[in-house]
């Protein structure tokens, strides 16, 4: 009658587990950049956006457009690395298998 108590043991060790990934993930700053590198983007795990910096000369050249391009471009770099980032943060709680689907 008691046979299963140990499931219930291993889904509440894996849910705790899924818990201290969650944190890890929430917590994690990722870097991205532009191709040029004059700007920076940072974000969480959870892909929000915590810090950008644009290199001054970048603004002094005056064109608009190029900034636009380059802070897009620093803010998927870091968005696509938080991605990557949480998904192999998921395949180890899910024993190597490919959850990384899950988050595109």
């Amino acid at each position: 009658m008691l046979k299963g108590l140990g499931d219930i043991g291993q889904l509440m060790k894996m849910q705790k587990e899924m818990k201290n990934i969650q944190k890890t993930i929430q917590k994690t700053k990722i870097s991205g950049e532009s191709s040029d590198g004059s700007v920076k983007a940072v974000v969480n795990g959870e892909f929000s956006l915590l810090d950008i910096s644009i290199d001054e000369a970048l603004v002094k050249a005056g064109d608009v457009k190029k900034v636009e391009k380059m802070v897009y471009s620093a803010i998927n770099d870091a968005v696509n690395k938080a991605r990557d980032f949480s998904a192999e943060e998921m395949k180890k709680m899910a024993g190597g298998m490919d959850l990384g689907s899950m988050f595109k």
